[in-house]
């Protein structure tokens, strides 16, 4: 177990060995995870990244869903100013 020292600008060292193992160099961004047993700090590496893949459902084809996506946004809004205009 290797320990660190919070400086009064809040700021860690993270032991060169743990740095070294996880690949965390100079300008990698971090992220602190809370969780019910502490705190997990992890790289925001590609690693990281790529565990992401897979959550979104995707048809495969973005062209063709950000077009329908517009369309809804379009149908939402013409039914927001219709219902506006009502009220006047």
């Amino acid at each position: 177990m290797e320990t660190s020292v919070l400086t009064s600008k809040g700021q860690l060292l993270v032991p060169k060995r743990l740095r070294n193992k996880y690949g965390i160099k100079s300008g990698v961004k971090i992220i602190f995870e809370e969780t019910p047993n502490g705190l997990i700090i992890k790289p925001m590496d590609e690693q990281y990244f790529k565990s992401f893949m897979g959550i979104l459902k995707s048809t495969g084809n973005l062209k063709e869903e950000m077009k329908q996506m517009k369309a809804e946004e379009e149908k939402f809004e013409t039914k927001r100013l219709q219902l506006k205009s009502h009220k006047r």
